[in-house]
């Protein structure tokens, strides 16, 4: 309880320091914005809405989204604070094409136009991107942001090898295949999930003496969860807490396994919890700040949208979408087995399967077990909000990446007891 109460005050701070820094953000000049954005008119209207560097939907990148960032980034700002939080963008009448949209605002030609309002997301990337753009282009932020992910990519790898040894630093770059990094660095809103995620490993890594010894991990998971709603634009946050979670327990298990598995899985859920109320509690207090600072109604939108990605109304079906539990979490299989990574899937399911089998009697261990906790947490997310993961089953399906990681890791520990067995 006591963890608890801290985390919630930590929540309410991050929520006025986040009002803060948006409005700080809002605060900003956008003359220099414009006319850097302005610069990438040529490539959103060769690459339009979903362009794909090869074929299939792992390749898809999502300029619709990006559109609306950069319709929110260079939109004329009247009311600061308004502006911060409901984050308004210029938007066409008929239809939602924000690509559309952008390439008419960026050629002067706001005709047809109308101003929409976004106040259910903090759209806290901005207090990066905004900053960014003032210096540099579309064209030469992408490339940041490539070279960026590539050297966390390395740094956390070589922090992997150092400290867990090849096999867990080769377990974690399938991960990273899963996510598809192209994809990931030519898109804005794919990284933010992936920065924060691989920062809190790479912490993890190298510090995880004192995030243990001094119970702090509790606060860290609710940290993560914080910026994860912060930043992120309902991607794969499921990622973000389900690869941290196996890695706690890979850094961790000789202490943790010294009691009961109950033990285990209950400090495993906590953590999960944790993430769970910095999440849920920031992302909600940006409902609540938008409402009291500029009387918006945003708790009915955000409400109203939460309910038609979990499927609790029918807007979705009348729509003409059919949608299901069931078939979420088959269309983000479907997904992540795209292409030629079908052949690694392929094998790695007969070389599962055949390790499943054969040591069957070594998944009650107790050492095994916590794998699957991680490893199943990206099923039930799609399975909850199943509107939203059917839907955005293109971006979505890189929460697998961390069932990927976690199962890596059990057949490991199989290895390892057969070996031991062995001696």
């Amino acid at each position: 309880m006591k963890k608890f109460l801290k985390i919630i005050a930590g929540v309410a701070l991050s929520i006025f320091i986040g009002a803060a820094l948006m409005i700080l953000t809002y605060s900003l000049p956008t003359e220099r914005v414009v006319q850097n954005v302005r610069e990438s008119l040529p490539l959103y209207e060769r690459e339009g809405t979903y362009p794909s560097w090869a074929l299939g939907e792992h390749s898809k990148l999502d300029n619709f989204t990006d559109a609306i960032i950069l319709l929110e980034v260079t939109h004329p700002i009247k009311n600061t604070i308004d502006s911060a939080m409901l984050n308004p963008r210029f938007g066409l009448r008929q239809d939602e094409k924000p690509v559309d949209a952008l390439i008419k605002v960026l050629r002067g030609d706001t005709t047809g136009l109308h101003e929409i309002i976004y106040p259910r997301y903090w759209h806290g990337y901005l207090a990066v991107i905004k900053p960014l753009l003032m210096m540099m282009r579309v064209n030469h932020l992408r490339m940041l942001l490539a070279y960026a992910d590539f050297i966390l990519f390395v740094a956390a790898l070589m922090m992997f090898q150092k400290v867990l040894g090849s096999v867990y630093a080769f377990a974690f770059a399938a991960a990273v295949m899963v996510l598809n990094l192209v994809s990931v660095s030519m898109s804005f809103q794919f990284s933010s999930i992936y920065i924060v995620t691989l920062t809190a490993i790479i912490f993890m890594l190298k510090k995880n003496n004192r995030l243990f010894g001094e119970d702090l991990y509790n606060y860290f998971f609710a940290a993560i969860g914080i910026i994860v709603a912060f930043t992120d634009f309902l991607t794969y946050p499921i990622f973000s807490v389900a690869l941290p979670l196996t890695v706690f327990y890979l850094l961790n298990r000789r202490e943790l396994l010294k009691k009961n598995l109950a033990h285990v899985l209950k400090l495993m859920t906590g953590l999960l919890f944790s993430w769970g109320v910095g999440y849920v509690g920031m992302w909600s207090g940006k409902w609540l700040v938008a409402q009291i600072l500029t009387g918006h109604e945003t708790f009915t939108d955000a409400l109203h949208q939460i309910f038609v990605y979990l499927q609790m109304n029918n807007a979705l079906t009348e729509a003409g979408w059919q949608i299901s539990s069931l078939g979420a979490v088959q269309r983000n299989i479907a997904v992540f087995g795209h292409g030629p990574i079908r052949i690694f899937i392929f094998v790695a399911i007969i070389f599962l399967l055949y390790f499943l089998i054969r040591y069957r009697r070594l998944l009650t261990r107790r050492k095994i077990l916590p794998y699957l906790f991680p490893a199943a947490l990206p099923f039930v997310w799609y399975a909850a909000a199943s509107g939203h993961s059917h839907i955005h089953a293109f971006f979505t399906y890189r929460g697998l990446a961390a069932t990927v990681f976690a199962l890596f890791c059990m057949v490991t520990e199989i290895l390892f007891y057969k070996e031991h067995e062995d001696k």
